[in-house]
């Protein structure tokens, strides 16, 4: 991380008066901000220059030391995110973005902040929470009916589930992984492999579309954040992860699904008649088994790097109780 406070606040009015052009330009009140792909930090600009962005802002750092790809490649993340800007999508505007070594020595982008609430954060009534979380689910149909051509310069090429599941072999096929944890993880992963959905439909998927990713405000969605494992790909992978982040028979003692105010029933009935595409819950069955596949593989992964000290996050611990009833439930689902 960064030295200090100070240190980031060196350079990030070293880089604002360069991208405002205003010598006089200042910021306070940094903070920072959540999140494991790389650092982020939340900044009041104040202008000496009319014109420009000035008030709230984030900014995104990658990490030091490591290779600038996947979720680390935060200049890929605003390319992105501003590849949306003209779309149904709502996505935090993009400012600056960037690796000059003059400024923070790895790339970084700054966006403007957007107020809004995630719904596990608030506590509402169950008719508004409902409403709120059906203004997500279409959303995430807009997202879908975005088209994937003309963006493949900031997307890139299409990846393919056999892809996904080679790179989560990546994570799982490792000795110092916890036998408890890992558990039936092999043979849901050789059900999924041998029952491939043959032409599943391609488009913009987020990758992480829960409603923790998703800020609210009077009334309808204001931004979709947190871009950074999003891809060109089967579209029902986000329909598939939001419905296994709604199902309490994912978690252990049904936990971590009290986020949801809907049932993955509800949310593919929605979806399906939001996106104007018939979809069926046996369609989207193989999907949310991937998806608790998918995060049990990494809550294995995760767990090992936190107790073998290369990544102090104790929060998986909590999580690792939940991953055998992941893939256990994913078979279930794969055999009805």
């Amino acid at each position: 991380m960064p030295a200090n406070i100070e240190e980031i606040t060196r350079q990030a009015t070293t880089m604002v008066r360069a991208k405002t052009g205003d010598p006089g330009a200042r910021i306070s009140e940094v903070s920072p901000l959540p999140g494991h792909a790389g650092f982020g930090y939340s900044f009041i600009l104040e202008r000496t220059t009319a014109g420009g962005p000035s008030g709230k802002l984030v900014l995104r750092v990658a990490p030091e030391g490591v290779r600038i790809a996947g979720p680390a490649d935060v200049v890929r993340q605003a390319r992105i995110m501003k590849s949306l800007a003209d779309t149904d999508v709502p996505v935090p505007p993009i400012l600056w973005y960037g690796d000059e070594p003059e400024f923070f020595g790895r790339p970084y982008f700054v966006d403007g902040f957007v107020d809004g609430f995630k719904l596990a954060d608030i506590t509402l009534p169950r008719d508004e929470a409902r409403a709120y979380a059906r203004t997500g689910i279409e959303t995430l149909a807009a997202l879908h009916r975005v088209p994937w051509e003309p963006r493949r310069d900031a997307w890139g090429s299409v990846t393919e589930l056999s892809e996904e599941m080679k790179r989560l072999d990546h994570l799982l096929d490792r000795d110092t992984l916890d036998p408890r944890v890992v558990a039936r993880a092999p043979e849901l992963r050789e059900k999924l492999r041998s029952s491939l959905p043959a032409r599943p439909r391609i488009g913009i998927v987020h990758g992480d579309f829960q409603f923790a990713n998703v800020l609210f405000k009077t009334g309808k969605v204001v931004a979709v954040i947190d871009w950074e494992i999003s891809m060109i790909g089967p579209t029902l992978l986000d329909l598939g992860w939001i419905c296994f982040f709604s199902d309490p028979a994912s978690f252990f003692q049904g936990g971590s699904a009290s986020t949801s105010p809907m049932t993955a029933d509800e949310i593919v009935d929605i979806y399906s008649k939001s996106a104007g595409v018939p979809i069926s819950m046996d369609e989207v069955r193989w999907f949310r088994a991937f998806a608790g596949y998918r995060f049990g593989v990494i809550t294995c992964f995760n767990v090992m790097l936190h107790r073998r000290g290369k990544r102090d996050d104790p929060h998986w611990e909590e999580i690792a109780l939940s991953a055998p009833t992941m893939f256990s439930h994913g078979l279930e689902l794969l055999a009805m």
